[in-house]
């Protein structure tokens, strides 16, 4: 099949462009400010894009053609969000615009994997994880944005017949991830600490939140049995269905190195609305595709500790 991602540079589009490529597919994609993908450079092919205008949108579509296309391409940080959200707004819903007219007008039979996010769920108010009917409630910018994205998605499907289906994935992480997240962040200190011996401190913002974690290897494999099997117009949590605090995954990380550190909190790095727990129900998914997490998060952070270990 011939496939698109838009923002492939990215954590997640440069993972899920390698396990498209090992499953056989064509694979071709979108760069805004890094050309550079790594071990995917002679792979697949790449387009500049900046989606905000459009510019170089219709080339791209025009001669990739895919089949199907992923949207990854986003401002996906919720604190960033706060800081700036004019460009959020300008990248994640006036881009999403120019990319469902543009795939409409160019690729209408391309089916759309639109990627949104848990925290369109916000400041829930149950003790169960949620399933995907659970009512909106942003608590920041950013959330807000994608809870737009997820409503074009859908209106395109009943306006114009296209073929767009929802993923909303929870918190993932591994190698690769920016140090912008909580989780890369700590195994960054710790990896310093560890190996050039570092003052032994781990700078920290709330670590009482709930995160419902997966591997990123696990969220990309969801991708793809969405492009096979999702249904046009709906939306599907892409998570593991379990929960733990921050501070667990910050514990398992400390554990990992084998050394003593001090955690301290730092007040920079708190938002300013966190959300205590976001946790998913994932049987639609599974129901529908037959997905299920294969990785447990002990391992994913093994990974993510040993990744900084190699860079810093």
């Amino acid at each position: 099949m011939r496939v698109f991602i838009t923002g492939i540079e990215g954590f997640v589009g440069h993972h899920l462009a390698g396990h498209l490529i090992a499953a056989g597919h064509e694979v071709s994609g979108s760069y805004f400010d890094e050309p550079a993908v790594g071990d995917l450079n002679g792979r697949c092919t790449l387009f500049r894009i900046d989606l905000r205008s459009g510019e170089g949108l219709h080339q791209a579509l025009a001669s990739a053609r895919p089949q199907c296309l992923y949207h990854l391409a986003a401002q996906s940080s919720p604190a960033l969000s706060f800081k700036k959200p004019v460009d959020t707004f300008e990248i994640n819903v006036i881009g999403l615009v120019n990319l469902l007219e543009e795939a409409r007008n160019t690729v209408p039979e391309c089916k759309v994997i639109m990627v949104s996010s848990c925290e369109v769920y916000g400041l829930t108010n149950t003790p169960d994880p949620v399933k995907e009917d659970y009512p909106y409630n942003p608590a920041s910018p950013y959330a807000v944005s994608k809870i737009s994205q997820e409503q074009l998605a859908i209106q395109y499907f009943h306006t114009y017949k296209m073929n767009t289906v929802v993923a909303r994935p929870f918190p993932h992480t591994g190698p690769g991830q920016p140090e912008m997240f909580a989780l890369p962040s700590f195994a960054r200190q710790i990896a310093g600490i560890t190996k050039h011996g570092s003052d032994p401190v781990v700078l920290v913002g709330n670590l009482s939140a709930r995160r419902d974690l997966s591997d990123v290897r696990d969220i990309v494999r969801a991708y793809g049995l969405l492009a096979e099997a999702g249904l046009s117009g709906e939306i599907y949590n892409v998570c593991s269905g379990k929960n733990i605090t921050i501070q667990q995954a910050l514990e398992m990380l400390i554990k990992i190195s084998g050394k003593k550190i001090e955690v301290r909190t730092d007040p920079h790095r708190f938002r300013p609305l966190d959300i205590p727990i976001l946790w998913g129900d994932n049987s639609k998914i599974r129901r529908q595709t037959g997905w299920q997490p294969e990785y447990e998060i002990e391992q994913t952070l093994k990974e993510l500790h040993q990744y900084w270990l190699d860079r810093v």
